[in-house]
């Protein structure tokens, strides 16, 4: 299964991608899409990556963000735009990429808490099937599970799960 991308952004694009936003990205973010302008898992489309705190112990990993204003569904300003205000209990948080079925990854910024997340936004792991939430949800957010400490460490574990050295082909 291969990761395809898109070329980086410059940073004079990263800078507007935080003006959209109307906040700083993360630094690692920030330096992802510089190096990668988003990114998705191609054949089948998706991966299963290992979360213990769900029944089944896996969760399905489909794409991360990118810049792509006339992509809706690869943008991470219009996928922020639209729904992380679902998450107003927590300051500092975006929505960086998904699973395939509307249920984000997102990277939290705050004390204790910092790290990447599975955002069950859809509630797709129902109540009798989750085992523990790390960030419980209000208002019918959904719950979120962490992930990993950092965007660097949750790219292994995706890399991990297609064999460890993944073809990245570039898309033009």
């Amino acid at each position: 299964m291969p990761i395809v991308y898109r070329k980086g952004l410059t940073a004079s694009e990263v800078a507007r991608v935080e003006l959209d936003l109307n906040m700083p990205l993360p630094s690692e973010y920030s330096d992802f899409l510089q190096r990668m302008n988003g990114l998705f898992i191609a054949a089948p489309d998706y991966v299963e990556i290992p979360l213990n705190s769900v029944e089944g112990g896996f969760i399905s990993f489909d794409r991360l963000f990118g810049w792509h204003p006339h992509e809706e569904c690869n943008d991470v300003v219009a996928f922020n735009k639209e729904f992380i205000e679902e998450l107003a209990f927590l300051n500092n948080v975006i929505a960086i990429g998904e699973d395939g079925g509307g249920n984000p990854y997102v990277i939290v910024s705050e004390s204790e808490r910092d790290g990447v997340y599975y955002w069950d936004r859809t509630h797709l792991h129902q109540e009798g099937s989750i085992k523990k939430a790390d960030i419980l949800e209000r208002d019918d957010s959904g719950s979120l599970y962490f992930i990993s400490s950092n965007l660097g460490d949750f790219y292994t574990l995706i890399s991990n799960q297609l064999g460890g050295h993944p073809v990245l082909v570039e898309e033009k």
